[in-house]
C-alpha cells in the first residue's frame, strides 16, 4: 500500500503560521528547515516541517535569537535520534538476552558567539 504525503506551498504554510513567505526563505537560509524541492525548484513543505516551523515561531515569540532556535532545535534533534537509537538497542536486547550491547557518547563543543561587552562596562581605573 503507498502513502501519499501532503505538501504545502511556501504560500499556503505562510498563510497557516501567519508570517510572511519571505520569514520562511529566510528560515531555509539558516539552515533551520529544508524544504522539498520540485524539479522546477518550487519549494513544498510536509508536515513535519510545518511543525517544526511552529516550533520555530514559539522558540522566537519566547525572545530566543536564530542562533539560539539553531541551537535548541539541534540538541531536540540530538535528543530524538538518541531515543530512536535507545529503542533499537533496547529491542535488540529483549531478542538477545545474552548478549552485552555497549555503547559510547562523544560529546561536541560547540561555540555560540557573544556580542561584545559594551565600554561603559568595563571597570576604570
Amino acid at each position: 500500500m503507498r502513502t501519499v504525503t501532503l505538501l504545502h506551498s511556501i504560500g499556503h504554510v505562510a498563510t497557516l503560521l501567519g508570517i510572511h513567505p519571505q520569514t520562511l526563505r529566510e528560515y531555509e537560509r539558516q539552515g533551520l528547515v529544508a524544504p522539498q524541492r520540485t524539479p522546477g525548484g518550487t519549494r513544498r513543505y510536509g508536515q513535519a516541517e510545518v511543525d517544526r516551523l511552529a516550533r520555530i515561531q514559539r522558540l522566537t515569540s519566547e525572545g530566543l535569537s536564530l542562533a539560539g532556535v539553531r541551537y535548541v532545535l539541534g540538541l531536540e534533534d540530538e535528543l530524538r535520534r538518541a531515543r530512536n537509537r535507545i529503542a533499537e538497542l533496547e529491542s535488540g536486547v529483549a531478542h538477545t538476552s545474552q548478549q552485552v550491547v555497549s555503547t559510547s557518547m562523544s560529546l561536541e563543543l560547540v561555540h555560540v558567539p557573544r556580542p561584545r561587552r559594551s565600554p561603559r562596562w568595563r571597570n576604570e581605573e
